[in-house]
Order: C-alpha cells, then structure tokens, then sequence
C-alpha cells in the first residue's frame, strides 16, 4: 500500500508520541530522561490540544495502517525584527521516520507541506528548525541555512530541597 500524507487526528497521539521519542533518541537524549512521565504525560496533552489549532499543522504519513512519519510546525508570535517584520515565526519541529520506512522521500513529503504551509497559508516571517546530522541535508535542499547567531540554551536550575 502506497504511503499517505494526511493531517493528524486525535487517533495519532500515541503513534506522534513514538516518533517524538525515536527524534529525541537520533539527538542524543539520555535514555533515563526519555522515560519521564513528567514530560511525557506534558507533551500528550500538548498533542491532544494542539492538534487541529489554526497555528499549528501536525501531519503524518501513514502507510498499510501505521504511522511511518509525522512533522509539525508552529506559528509562533514574538517582538518584531528585520528578519521578522510581524514578529511572527514557523518553527518545524517532531520531524521523525520510523527506521523501516526511511529512505524514501516520506520526510520530504512532509518537510515540502509544512513548508507550503507555513509560506502560503500562514503569516509567518521565516522557519526556524533544529536539525540533526542526519537530517540537515533534507533541510539545506528545502532552503534552509545554518543561522548566524546559533541557539544557546539554559535549563531551568532545579531546586533541592
């Protein structure tokens, strides 16, 4: 059965759930961290929420019944800037392939139509993305660059009681 790009529904939390973790896993994230429920439970509900809200586009492939692919993008609002007149951003984030259905071009289907998205239907500035090793070759191929000023980044301290 040929794969399918669909928008997601409230069926597809677990299967974004899965891909949010193996896109965790391809950044390095320590595996103690990834079984938090904490976050886990976190980003759940923030799928469930967001799912078919007019800032965001959730999209996933899905092939013979399962979910092989997901990516989403945001709008997101901030202060005005040269680069972003009004102050209005895409950010392209949870782009994933399960390991057994890489390597053919499902990650571009969904990278092109969040693209097409966020530049036509949305108005935002720019995209903005991480992008692993392995994915920045899809990325520089869909226009994008490495920013001048590259993200720095401090987590919150935690209290001990």
């Amino acid at each position: 059965m040929d794969p399918h790009l669909r928008l997601a529904t409230r069926d597809d939390v677990d299967a974004l759930m899965g891909l949010r973790i193996l896109m965790f896993e391809a950044m390095g994230t320590p595996p103690a961290a990834l079984e938090s429920p904490e976050w886990r439970d976190a980003a759940r509900t923030w799928f469930e929420r967001r799912i078919s809200t007019e800032d965001t586009r959730i999209l996933v492939v899905e092939e013979g019944g399962e979910v092989v692919a997901s990516g989403l993008a945001e709008v997101l609002a901030t202060i005005p800037a040269p680069s972003m007149p009004r102050g209005r951003s895409g950010f392209v984030s949870n782009v994933a392939t399960l390991p057994h259905a890489r390597g053919r071009g499902l990650a571009r289907a969904v990278m092109t139509e969040l693209v097409r998205w966020l530049d036509e239907e949305t108005d935002a500035d720019r995209i903005d993305l991480a992008a692993t090793t392995e994915g920045a070759p899809l990325y520089r191929s869909l226009g994008f660059d490495a920013a001048a000023f590259p993200t720095m980044r401090r987590p919150k301290p935690v209290s001990v009681t």
